[in-house]
């Protein structure tokens, strides 16, 4: 939609994911099908209520939604973060790269990616993957 906006020739606007809606920041976070499978299962991963945002800012302050001290809520931030960038490269991938992405493999992705973040960006360097598969505030 934004390079529609700009007069830059798009021959299919629609989501390269789900396949309906304008693909548009809004959609692609908040309301595609295929991202809101992945959001469903990073919220049942981190043990948190349900994540429903409407707006992509409610995406940027879910962290601060969460009970818990500040390190719960940074992790909670990285992995909101993160799992907008996996959803974002799938997207980039399918269409330049011809691929066909899961759920469950973006998921898997913010997983191990969340996890070398912080294992090597923050003071739990000691985390241990198997209990972070689980549930990433195991340590808090």
């Amino acid at each position: 939609m934004a390079l529609t906006r700009r007069h830059i020739y798009v021959e299919d606007g629609s989501c390269s994911l789900c396949g309906s809606g304008d693909e548009d920041v809004m959609h692609l976070f908040t309301g595609c099908g295929f991202s809101s499978g992945v959001w469903s299962l990073v919220g049942q991963w981190c043990k948190i209520d349900p994540i429903l945002a409407f707006h992509f800012n409610d995406l940027l302050g879910m962290h601060e939604l969460i009970e818990g001290g500040k390190w719960a809520k940074k992790v909670i931030r990285g992995i909101m973060m993160v799992t907008c960038w996996a959803i974002w490269k799938s997207r980039n991938d399918k269409i330049f790269r011809g691929s066909s992405p899961r759920v469950i493999d973006v998921v898997a992705m913010v997983k191990a990616c969340s996890f070398l973040w912080l294992k090597n960006r923050s003071n739990f360097g000691c985390i241990v993957w198997k209990d972070w598969a689980l549930n990433p505030l195991y340590m808090l």
